[in-house]
């Protein structure tokens, strides 16, 4: 009996070594440091079991249920050794993880819940991936470059809910991104409910000409929640309430912490410019000792809910014009001997530095906490100004550490045209030539999505993805391991999967190119025609580039347009036309209140469609003979309007 046994084994070690590998390469975003590729296969139909230490179950349980939502997977816990199986190594550095993959067992080690939830997000990718339903047999030694990889959402001028917010965490730790920064509170809205404060979130999310929108904000309990559904999934939440600027919300609920008192209204992006009060009074009284207190209320709010030892006081955009004329912030000034009025803000930021670290926390602000010295090694910085070099390499000069996230490859609501996925692939947040010192004080970076023109879910994830994509990868992997060319075909490959994780991704038809940048000459047209325009120009943004041929580049008028505004191509022979569609823009600018016509003559016009809330329109012309193309604004924007392209098939 014995030596039938024998035989069987040899027999299955035989056919083990004559197995060939199942793949030469795997696509993984972002792509991991380390695989070796063996010869066999593991079947998916053997992955029944998991068997994982007890303080990692909740991350099996979100495991078992994301297989069996995306692969149609059946996955149980076990007590004894399961087909999956999850070991703690403690060796292992953090956020770091080794998958192995037999012919008849998959074996996962980390040392930490970060590291976990990075296996599995691997093991789950290779799953979707698998062809023929099987697993290459591998091994992955794999471990992030940077450890602060994140989102900045901002949740005050639209608002997310808790379920939205627990989709847009699943999709961030799917592709190994490990921060969520929360931007609570702006002019808008003050979205944080505070227990000594309870009509500050009735106030300060009060709109009298939008009452659908009206009375959103997070409970004490809802952030909480939010958090711990955060961690198991292995990212960390750190809190933003931008102050001292950006409070127009704030003071509709507190106005006795403005500088001239009185009424003020928090205001939707949806409300029109003219019907806007007060808009340039968006800083508290630092000269009012209410303000600090308040401040220190906020300190201790934030510290109640999140866990994080980063608490971001925002200190962006902040004029000195109110305070250079309040008679409280001009005593302040002279008491303290100040010479520049924006020195009133740092006396602001300094005291938040010095109570936020007495909590035992570190304070995060924008980069312009640091322009006269403010910021100090022992806060962070967020860099986004610019290309955010300049403002990186002041801080590092003094030692601050910073998270990089520049307007140009961190900032989403841009359009894909101003930060392309491969001009965001191809950005670092590092400099050449870094030294060892100035490396490790850069933390990481994170994408930025502000939502000024952006309403809905669906249109988070359109912005966000595949961009984040690309994103992930530049934390993730070292510059000399990334290549676009290998990149592009991985995640044009990750569109089916990006379908089966439910995100409405954008399909760039236009991926291959970098940052559009307009030229001062005009460009040529895609067929025999003229553009007539009343819009003001912003050169070199030129008309033209909105009938140019390409979705790539585009047109951005000069002005905030109103009723009066229109934008013509007039043809330079008839043509006969089955379908006209206009794409006015993919960033926060785009046109929503206009009327498309046509015209058979290039005089007469005849309305065929209005464009939607995501700014485009289109028409079925059944084979129509025209000769000019309208876009007719109808209502009164707030942005300068951008087109991208106008297409006549």
């Amino acid at each position: 009996m014995k030596k039938n046994l024998l035989i069987v084994a040899a027999f299955a070690l035989l056919l083990a070594s004559c197995e060939s590998k199942l793949v030469e390469k795997v696509d993984l975003i972002p792509q991991a440091e380390n695989v070796v590729i063996r010869n066999g296969a593991f079947p998916l139909n053997r992955l029944q079991s998991m068997q994982v230490p007890g303080e990692w179950k909740a991350v099996a349980d979100n495991f078992v249920k994301d297989l069996k939502k995306t692969a149609d997977l059946t996955l149980t816990q076990t007590d004894s050794e399961g087909t999956l199986t999850v070991a703690k190594n403690e060796t292992l550095p953090a956020e770091a993880y080794t998958l192995t993959i037999d012919n008849n067992e998959i074996k996962v080690e980390a040392s930490d819940i970060q590291g976990v939830n990075h296996a599995l997000a691997s093991l789950h990718q290779l799953i979707l991936t698998a062809k023929d339903g099987k697993l290459p047999v591998l091994t992955i030694q794999d471990k992030p470059l940077y450890g602060y990889r994140g989102l900045m959402l901002d949740c005050a001028r639209h608002f997310w809910t808790v379920d939205e917010l627990k989709e847009t965490l699943d999709h961030m730790a799917f592709f190994k991104m490990n921060t969520f920064h929360m931007h609570l509170t702006d002019n808008q809205a003050w979205r944080l409910a505070m227990d000594k404060y309870p009509n500050l979130v009735k106030d300060g999310t009060y709109y009298y000409d939008f009452p659908e929108m009206s009375g959103k904000y997070y409970t004490k309990d809802d952030l909480k929640e939010i958090v711990r559904y955060a961690a198991v999934r292995g990212i960390e939440i750190i809190p933003e309430v931008d102050m001292p600027g950006h409070n127009i919300a704030l003071m509709a609920a507190l106005p006795e912490l403005s500088c001239n008192g009185g009424k003020f209204e928090a205001c939707p992006e949806e409300r029109p410019w003219k019907d806007r009060k007060r808009g340039n009074e968006t800083m508290i009284c630092i000269g009012n000792p209410k303000s600090l207190a308040f401040a220190e209320d906020v300190v201790n709010a934030l510290i109640e809910i999140f866990p994080s030892k980063y608490i971001h006081l925002g200190g962006d955009e902040v004029p000195t014009n109110i305070w250079e004329k309040c008679p409280k912030c001009q005593a302040l000034y002279k008491r303290e001997g100040m010479k520049h009025p924006g020195e009133i803000q740092d006396y602001f930021t300094r005291k938040m530095s010095e109570l936020v670290r007495s909590k035992g926390k570190t304070m995060i602000g924008w980069d312009e906490i640091n322009d006269r010295g403010a910021a100090t090694p022992q806060d962070m910085l967020t860099v986004w100004r610019e290309d955010g070099k300049k403002y990186r390499d002041a801080a590092l000069e003094r030692g601050i550490p910073v998270i990089m996230c520049p307007q140009h490859g961190c900032y989403y609501d841009w359009g894909y045209a101003g930060n392309s996925t491969r001009k965001v692939y191809e950005w670092d947040p590092a400099p050449e030539g870094a030294t060892a010192e100035q490396k490790a004080l850069i933390k990481g970076g994170q994408a930025a999505l502000w939502t000024e023109r952006i309403a809905t879910h669906d249109r988070v994830e359109w912005m966000l993805y595949p961009r984040i994509c690309a994103l992930s990868e530049v934390l993730w992997s070292e510059p000399s391991s990334r290549n676009w060319d290998d990149f592009y075909q991985r995640i044009t490959a990750y569109y089916p999967v990006m379908k089966k994780l439910g995100i409405n991704y954008y399909e760039d038809d236009a991926m291959n190119e970098k940052e559009f940048v307009p030229s001062e000459e005009k460009p040529a047209l895609v067929r025999n025609a003229h553009i007539d325009t009343n819009i003001p120009g912003n050169s070199p943004y030129h008309a033209e580039y909105a009938f140019d041929g390409k979705t790539n580049t585009f047109y951005w008028g000069g002005i905030s347009v109103g009723k009066e505004h229109y934008f013509n191509v007039v043809l330079g022979e008839p043509m006969t036309v089955k379908e006209v569609k206009v794409i006015s823009g993919d960033s926060k600018d785009y046109i929503t209140m206009a009327d498309l016509l046509i015209s058979e003559d290039g005089e007469n016009f005849v309305k065929v469609a209005e464009f939607d809330d995501l700014g485009q329109a289109e028409a079925k012309l059944d084979s129509k003979t025209i000769k000019a193309v309208k876009i007719q604004i109808t209502g009164q924007h707030t942005c300068w309007p951008i087109i991208k392209e106008i297409i006549l098939n």
